[in-house]
């Protein structure tokens, strides 16, 4: 019955788009997460739309973020259509993530069945009769629902690698119709789907050789015929490649290098034995998730992955296993064995993002098995296929059995697993519990829980007394439901702000847990400093805490502008006059030359503790760094008249004066200070430039 049923191609269309959406669904409700920011809600290209795409087509991936060239990962990174595309979006929608969330779903099912009609055309040589639907169709449904697909379909960021997949089958579909139907626009079609392919995402290049290892196992076609053909995706890889080049340019060019960093290099300080082991290791764990998709992760980073060596047993099982695979497929490659070209297939489109070839920035990630996993998915149901053919009355049953056990549990993880997608906030601190050893991931999930209680802190600020209101910003968070039932629990009452406070509380012990645990894994993290010094202050003001965190950075980064700005606004809040003094001295260890510390210090020193000597020297020292700003001059005016210095108090406030000519306390000073050394007309003058001004 269902195999008559899967005869109808549109019946097996609709099934694939059905599919998509079921697994799907519960993402149209989500908001932006992850990297979806460098694309696409801060991307100022992106959101000008039509007059953006411009722009996009000719500089590097993170320029519209950044607003300058970035050389962040080796190479760099040109891929314009996915933006394009988010670009067109914005003109027609603006920022609507439900859209994105739709269209992405909607791509993933138009990829499914183009696979669907790819394994129609290329197996239907080894797969006689009716079958051929059945086994066409569970390989494209095995590669749909499969969870470790979540990061590119449950995160809009992801459109890249369906664009890049999606364009790259169709290229192979469309060669193929080329050779059957003896169509020339078929084959213009599959050089210019393989060309939009490569926009989206480098790794289509693999399809390369892809291509003619697909016409080697499953072409009746004569070697030569083929091959010419073949050779004509040279052009739209040399047109793809001068684009590239021409846009990135070389590093000698733009004067930077990749900063050596740890979440931009995981194998940073590894040795060549460890950075090969975990390479290896890494191999291992892909299959493994294959196969056992859980538990999943965004994050990847240092050390999520623990380094290894080659003592470690499931190295050298990696080993075994990978050659194993290897052996299996030369084997088969002489009778055309399906199941050598899947692993073939797996291997190739696995190669370039597998840290091989060259590093990729980080161990792994899930995304990178959207493509290798239909060579995962063709040998899986080939398998089962081979198991249905046998002459036995339970092949048939126990093959179906089979394949609904993997679907089945696959989809429901993909559903589950899609909630994790949902902000930022969730996704941080639901994979912070998996990827524990990771300093990005803790970084992350402290950064985002501050976020969220600096939420509730403005509204507990500004309306303390406004319950409805704090109850609607508790609604609008991004906290998981439950969250959101307990602290509205009770009602809309004086004990909702307890709560709120309780909670506040609470989540920021826990973010601070977490940055000290990503500040153990990686102690130069220079994001999680950063964040470990707020916390710090935000906790219980911890000043000695935010200095030993915010200190790391400047001993990297004497002049790192946050450490600078969050100091300062920090040192302004209630504490002892001389313990600032203290921690004002500390800074001008790393940068001297801080106009502000110099200035605080002279101030307490002359405002809070009357020690007007220290608080010239001081202030003198601000003013030969600015000599243009008035406040400095003013207030050394004033240190020099109450020494009684009063030629040297004049022309300071003079220069006050012309600094700032609408401040009539430095007119009142001057007139002051004429008044002292007995020029009563000079004084007269500057009282009346002084006095307020009379409305009529």
């Amino acid at each position: 019955m269902i195999e008559k049923w899967l005869s109808s191609k549109l019946n097996a269309f609709v099934l694939l788009i059905l599919v998509s959406f079921v697994l799907y669904f519960n993402t149209l409700s989500h908001q932006y997460a992850l990297d979806d920011a460098i694309v696409i809600t801060d991307n100022s290209f992106v959101k000008q739309g039509f007059d953006g795409i411009d722009e996009i087509l000719t500089t590097e991936l993170f320029t519209g973020f950044f607003g300058v060239k970035k050389n962040l990962v080796e190479g760099g990174r040109f891929r314009p259509l996915s933006l394009i595309s988010f670009a067109i979006e914005y003109e027609l929608f603006g920022l609507n993530p439900a859209i994105s969330h739709f269209l992405n779903i909607l791509l993933y099912a138009l990829t499914a069945i183009v696979l669907y009609q790819l394994m129609l055309l290329i197996l239907k040589q080894k797969v006689m009769g009716n079958p051929l639907h059945l086994v066409a169709m569970s390989i494209a449904m095995l590669w749909l629902v499969h969870p470790l697909h979540t990061e590119v379909v449950a995160n809009i960021k992801g459109r890249d690698e369906i664009f890049t997949l999606l364009g790259a089958l169709l290229s192979v579909k469309y060669l193929w119709l080329f050779f059957e139907k003896n169509n020339k626009w078929y084959y213009l079609a599959s050089l210019f789907a393989f060309f939009l392919a490569l926009l989206s995402k480098e790794m289509a290049i693999t399809f390369v050789l892809i291509i003619p290892l697909t016409f080697h196992f499953f072409s009746n076609i004569d070697t030569k015929k083929w091959l010419v053909p073949i050779l004509g995706f040279a052009i739209p890889t040399i047109i793809f490649l001068l684009m590239r080049q021409s846009i990135m340019g070389e590093p000698a060019q733009t004067g930077a290098s990749v900063p050596q960093e740890l979440m931009n290099d995981s194998f940073l300080g590894a040795t060549i034995n460890q950075k090969w082991a975990t390479i290896i290791l890494t191999l291992s764990w892909y299959l493994k998730l294959l196969w056992i998709p859980y538990p999943l992760t965004f994050d990847y980073y240092p050390y999520h992955v623990s380094l290894t060596t080659f003592a470690n047993p499931l190295v050298i099982g990696s080993i075994i296993i990978h050659l194993a695979l290897l052996f299996w497929a030369i084997k088969g490659w002489k009778r055309k064995s399906v199941w050598s070209y899947a692993i073939l297939f797996y291997a190739l489109s696995f190669s370039i993002v597998s840290n091989v070839l060259f590093p990729i920035g980080t161990f792994m990630s899930e995304r990178f098995m959207f493509m290798p996993s239909i060579g995962w998915a063709i040998g899986l149901i080939w398998a089962l296929h081979w198991l249905m053919s046998q002459p036995k009355t339970w092949a048939k049953p126990l093959t179906y059995m089979l394949v609904i056990l993997v679907i089945l549990p696959f989809g429901a993880q993909t559903v589950a697993r899609n909630q994790a997608w949902a902000n930022d906030y969730m996704l941080f601190t639901t994979d912070v519990l998996t990827s524990k050893g990771s300093a990005k991931s803790n970084t992350s999930a402290g950064g985002k829980m501050i976020e969220e209680v600096e939420k509730f802190e403005k509204v507990l600020r500004e309306s303390p007394k406004n319950f409805k209101l704090m109850a609607e910003t508790i609604e609008s968070s991004n906290l998981r439901d439950a969250d959101k039932q307990a602290l509205l629990e009770g009602g809309i009452n004086a004990n909702l702000k307890l709560k709120l406070e309780q909670f506040n509380h609470q989540h920021l012990a826990q973010a601070l847990a977490y940055l000290e645990k990503a500040v153990e894994i990686h102690p130069t993290y220079v994001d999680a400093l950063l964040l470990l010094g707020n916390a710090h202050y935000k906790y219980n003001k911890n000043f000695d805490g935010t200095w030993q965190a915010y200190e790391k950075i400047l001993i990297k980064n004497p002049s790192h502008k946050l450490v600078e700005q969050n100091w300062t606004l920090i040192l302004s809040d209630s504490l002892d006059m001389k313990q600032k003094i203290q921690f004002y001295k500390k800074y001008l260890k790393y940068n001297p030359r801080h106009f502000e510390s110099y200035y605080q210090i002279g101030n307490i020193y002359g405002r809070g503790l009357n020690q007007l000597d220290s608080a010239i020297v001081y202030l003198e020292y601000a003013k030969a760094i600015n000599p243009n700003n008035s406040k400095v001059f003013k207030d050394l005016g004033v240190a020099y008249g109450m020494s009684k210095m009063y030629e040297k108090a004049l022309p300071a406030m003079q220069r006050a004066y012309a600094l700032d000519p609408n401040d009539k306390q430095i007119a009142l000073n001057i007139g002051v200070t004429y008044q002292m050394i007995g020029k009563i007309d000079s004084a007269q003058y500057y009282f009346k430039l002084g006095a307020p001004t009379q409305n009529p």
